[in-house]
Parts: C-alpha cells; sequence; structure tokens
C-alpha cells in the first residue's frame, strides 16, 4: 500500500473510532448524575464527615464539572476499541511471529490503566482528601466546590492509568530496537528521581502520598525492566 492508502485507512479507522467514543460519551452524559453522584460518593463522605459539603459557586458549575467527568467515562469505555483498531491498522506490517504479541499488549493495555485507576480511586484519592481535611480542620469549615473535587480526581485517576502503561512502552521500545536492559539499568537512579517528581505533581500535598505514587511507579518501571529482557531474550532467538 502507499502512503495515501495507509493515511486514508488511518482515518477511516479513527473515524470509526470518534464514532463510538460519541456514542459512549453521549450514553455517559445522559446519566451524569449517576455517574458523578458514584464517583464523588467517598469523597463526598469524608468531606461531610469533616462539617462540610460539596458545593457549587456557579449556575453551570456542576454541571460543567459532571459533564467533563461524563466525557472522560466515555473515552475511557471506547480506549479498548481504539486499541482493537491501532492492532488492526499495524498487523499487516508485523511478522507472523510478532503477530502475538498484539493479544498480550492489548489486554495488557487494558489491565495496566484499569489497576493504576483503581489504585488511585480507592487508595490515593481518599488517602488525600482525609490528609487535607484533618489538616485544614481546625483552620476553616470545609466547603469543597464540585469543580475542584472533579479536576483533582480526574487529573490523579487519568495520570496514574497512565503511567501504569510504563512496562507495556518499555516492551514495545525494546522489541522495535529503541531500548535495551543495560541501557536502561543505568538509568535506574534517574528513574527513582523522576518517580518522586512525579507523586509531587500529581498529589502536591504531603509526603507520605508522594511516596505512596512513587514508589508504584519505581516498581511498574522494574516490571518493565523483566519485560524488556523477555523481549531481548526474543530477538536473539529470532537472529539464531
Amino acid at each position: 500500500m502507499s502512503v495515501l492508502a495507509h493515511m486514508t485507512e488511518l482515518k477511516r479507522r479513527l473515524f470509526r473510532v470518534a464514532i463510538v467514543a460519541a456514542i459512549f460519551i453521549a450514553i455517559a452524559v445522559a446519566n451524569f448524575s449517576f455517574i458523578f453522584n458514584r464517583f464523588t460518593a467517598d469523597s463526598r463522605e469524608l468531606i461531610e464527615a469533616a462539617g462540610g459539603d460539596i458545593i457549587q459557586l456557579t449556575l453551570t458549575e456542576a454541571w460543567v464539572a459532571a459533564a467533563k467527568l461524563a466525557v472522560m467515562v466515555g473515552l475511557t469505555a471506547a480506549f479498548p476499541y481504539f486499541l482493537f483498531e491501532m492492532s488492526r491498522f499495524f498487523q499487516p506490517g508485523l511478522k507472523t511471529n510478532e503477530r502475538k504479541y498484539i493479544y498480550f499488549l492489548i489486554p495488557g493495555a487494558l489491565i495496566a490503566f484499569a489497576v493504576g485507576a483503581t489504585f488511585s480511586y480507592l487508595i490515593l484519592i481518599p488517602r488525600l482528601f482525609e490528609f487535607m481535611l484533618q489538616f485544614q480542620s481546625s483552620l476553616a469549615i470545609p466547603q469543597i466546590t464540585t469543580a475542584s473535587v472533579i479536576s483533582m480526581t480526574v487529573g490523579i485517576i487519568f495520570w496514574l492509568g497512565t503511567i501504569s502503561e510504563l512496562p507495556i512502552v518499555m516492551f514495545l521500545l525494546a522489541k522495535i530496537g529503541l531500548a535495551s536492559s543495560k541501557w536502561l539499568k543505568t538509568k535506574r537512579r534517574w528513574m527513582i528521581l523522576l518517580a518522586f517528581i512525579f507523586g509531587a505533581a500529581v498529589t502536591p500535598t504531603d509526603p507520605i502520598s508522594q511516596v505512596i505514587v512513587a514508589i508504584p511507579v519505581m516498581l511498574l518501571f522494574e516490571i518493565g525492566m523483566l519485560l524488556v529482557r523477555i523481549a531481548e531474550r526474543g530477538r536473539e532467538e529470532q537472529d539464531a
């Protein structure tokens, strides 16, 4: 196929992804009240236990926050179909023995994102809310806006879910020869530093929460190192 034909096919597949994403977003928007209440249930419980509540300061603030949440839910629901279309697009260019990795990478990417998102929702976010509310309990009555609750929770879930894809990315880079275990091993100290910087950026509150984020990131790097070695052994067997 020519480059133009490849681009046409890619546009066609992305158009189908956009349609599926739009359908999921529409469904999520139609059920935004249920999604919003479920998404903020634990945060609201912690805020109310501290004597406060989730409030809105403008007429449209709650709707905008709920719509933002619905869009995130819709895009997340469409993500598996996006991976499927991309795998079908790249499959013809792969060797027979390389196509098997598609069946590993797609579910692996989904599981990795789900684990990161679940970790942030069940462990990290409640820990952050609890710390901040207890820390400021003697200073003021907590009246937290819907926009701030949604922005913080959506941001943390997105970035923790995304960084959980690190082992998959490292494996792909090793398969195409852009990374090696020997080179990555020399960057381990930098990775530890970057893990704590990432923890500080995602949770700019207390050191304990930063450590809660940094430790899983370092663990993800070590899992990625293991996958890189597996990829290198596979390449060596092919060369032999």
